[in-house]
């Protein structure tokens, strides 16, 4: 993670410290807590997750296109110079997918292979240039800024209401600095971003000032419920970053409505799946550890009684040995 400071958010070292402990700490529990069957368990998910995963890069690797020196050579050559600008040594394998018409990229990795997809119809999409470059550093800039490296460890966090949510959130403000940094323009930055919310024909002729300002509505109740179980934030609160990096204090913020956190997790599943169903699945966590971890820890105690009862009983038998050969002693004498 020597990403340079300024291209992180504020907001990710706290969430990612927070993340770490707390993920430490379900780690613990679950290997301690259950005498390391729990571990066992999240090992076969694990296995299970990675097998649908290597499935899925199978199906990327056979229908995509990959980017090379021989294949769309200036799409790779602008790969390269991304990653020479986030100062990446290695580059990771980039294939352009058509998936039905989706504005789309995301990074991703299987073991220490590391993988950029973009949707052809994003790239096509992108009519300025900048707007690709843009695009491939906020990818880039996922391996950059090693989040893709601490994903397995921080999985219980990941499933956390709303904390998981807002360290996902902080990790796309960040990559967003990665990809202006690529593109070294604000405009095309911005544009960028809107390309996602707009399309790249309606992107040019956007105003972005009026599109910044939709973001004064998202600290609204149910505006505020959707975002919190988000892994991305708002795409005009995005730009309004990228203004505020522009001009420091040129946007003020929504403020989130309050009641917003604590209905946040109930409400916020039914919109995109996050809130409760966390929620759920982090409660049916702990029922599973707890139904594995108390009979194990019964077991435990009561074999620890009996061990304990033998001890004591060999430890009279042998007292009751020397006084016996003791007295026999004195008697011969």
């Amino acid at each position: 993670m020597n990403l340079a400071p300024a291209l992180r958010s504020p907001k990710e070292r706290p969430l990612f410290v927070f993340g770490v402990i707390f993920s430490a700490s379900v780690w613990a529990v679950l290997t301690l807590a259950t005498l390391g069957i729990g571990l066992l368990y999240a090992v076969f998910i694990a296995a299970f997750v990675l097998i649908a995963h290597a499935l899925f890069l199978a199906h990327v690797k056979g229908n995509g296109v990959r980017v090379s020196e021989r294949q769309l050579p200036e799409l790779h050559a602008r790969v390269k110079q991304a990653a020479a600008k986030l100062g990446m040594s290695e580059v990771p394998e980039v294939y352009l997918l058509q998936h039905g018409g989706f504005l789309n990229a995301f990074a991703t990795k299987l073991l220490s292979r590391k993988f950029v997809i973009i949707l052809s119809d994003l790239a096509d999409q992108c009519e300025d240039p900048r707007q690709l470059d843009f695009i491939i550093g906020h990818e880039l800039g996922h391996f950059a800024a090693g989040h893709l490296a601490w994903n397995a460890f921080l999985a219980p966090y990941k499933i956390f209401p709303l904390l998981g949510a807002a360290y996902s959130r902080a990790c796309e403000y960040t990559c967003d600095r990665c990809g202006h940094a690529v593109t070294g323009d604000y405009e095309a930055s911005k544009r960028a971003l809107v390309v996602l919310a707009a399309g790249g024909k309606h992107a040019v002729r956007v105003n972005l000032d009026a599109f910044i300002e939709q973001q004064s509505d998202t600290g609204a109740f149910w505006m505020a419920i959707y975002e919190l179980v988000s892994s991305h934030p708002y795409l005009c609160k995005r730009v309004a970053e990228l203004k505020n990096l522009e001009a420091p204090g040129s946007v003020r913020v929504a403020s989130r409505n309050p009641l917003s956190y604590p209905f946040a997790p109930i409400f916020g599943g039914l919109a995109v799946g996050g809130g409760a169903a966390n929620a759920m699945l982090v409660f049916a966590i702990i029922g599973i550890m707890a139904a594995i971890a108390i009979p194990n820890f019964m077991k435990f105690k009561e074999r620890a009684e009996a061990t304990a009862q033998t001890q004591l009983e060999e430890q009279i038998q042998q007292q009751a040995i020397l006084q016996q050969m003791q007295e026999e002693d004195e008697g011969a004498e």
